[in-house]
């Protein structure tokens, strides 16, 4: 064999340990939603579980029926979370990606136009809290169709929505705020 040949079934040889040795990249971005998803999946695990405890709604139009039944499910979310915070859904890492999401849909006249869709029928500004009950009386504000399509889906019983400047993670049944992303939309 000539010197040349060896040379290339060293290097082939070498090439071929260092492929087989090698761990495969991950893309870190899907690793940030994949931990979102991780943490909505734990969140409504509990939500489902305390909603088979909660008193059983059956269809009904009595409004002190539904708000009954609203609050005592948000009673024991709150009882089970009661030292949640902001961020434990929203990780300073997953509020990033979710701002890195909706930045091109915020920014030139496209952004503009997605500003004032959020200006029409935004609530006044709040104090918001984790596991605070969204106000009766504020109006719940739409999120633009360009921005919900930029984020990520969620279950049935979870809603986005824009307060001010912050984007809220909403559970539709309890009324409750489970999580927000401060200065979200600038």
């Amino acid at each position: 064999m000539t010197c040349i040949g060896a040379a290339l079934l060293i290097s082939w040889g070498f090439v071929w340990a260092t492929v087989g040795t090698q761990e495969p990249k991950v893309n870190p971005e899907a690793l940030v939603l994949q931990d979102f998803k991780q943490r909505i999946d734990k969140y409504m695990e509990l939500h489902k579980q305390l909603e088979k405890d909660a008193p059983p709604l059956k269809k009904t139009d009595d409004p002190a029926k539904i708000k009954a039944s609203q609050d005592a499910l948000a009673a024991g979310i709150r009882a089970a979370r009661a030292g949640a915070k902001q961020g434990d859904v929203f990780t300073p890492e997953i509020a990033q990606r979710f701002k890195s999401l909706m930045y091109p849909e915020l920014k030139g006249q496209k952004g503009v136009e997605t500003k004032e869709v959020l200006k029409e029928d935004a609530p006044p500004p709040m104090a918001l809290k984790v596991n605070m009950r969204y106000p009766e009386s504020a109006p719940l504000p739409t999120v633009p169709p360009n921005l919900l399509a930029n984020l990520p889906q969620l279950p049935e019983d979870l809603e986005y929505r824009i307060v001010a400047n912050a984007l809220i993670l909403r559970d539709v049944h309890a009324n409750l705020v489970i999580d927000f992303i401060p200065r979200a939309v600038r």
